[in-house]
């Protein structure tokens, strides 16, 4: 599902994408992308298919990695260790906007 420049599209879970397309579309290098695997951050639908083969929602995890990349020149492991830290983060503010919600609400 490869996009020119400027061309927006949707992608859904359904979605899959080579490791190749998943470079040109993050801007990773596939040996990136290989080490991305390596350390976690990224899963491959089957792991011990061969080609890898990625889901939709790994576009957003390598983008962000690509953008965590260049604000501050991180190698592999690093973007690694950011995305779980940034993971968890979000783990947590759902489960705190989950328990606000059993609270029970002030009456006015």
């Amino acid at each position: 599902m490869p996009t020119e420049t400027g061309e927006a599209g949707w992608v859904s879970e359904a979605h899959e994408f080579s490791m190749a397309e998943l470079a040109e579309l993050s801007g990773l290098s596939a040996t990136e992308l290989h080490e991305l695997v390596e350390f976690g951050a990224v899963a491959p639908l089957r792991p011990e298919a061969t080609p890898w083969v990625f889901g939709g929602h790994c576009l957003v995890t390598v983008r962000t990695a690509f953008r965590l990349r260049q604000s501050f020149e991180l190698e592999p492991h690093g973007i690694a260790l950011a995305m779980a830290l940034l993971q968890r983060v979000s783990d947590l503010e759902a489960q705190l906007q989950h328990l606000q919600a059993r609270l029970p609400q002030p009456t006015v």
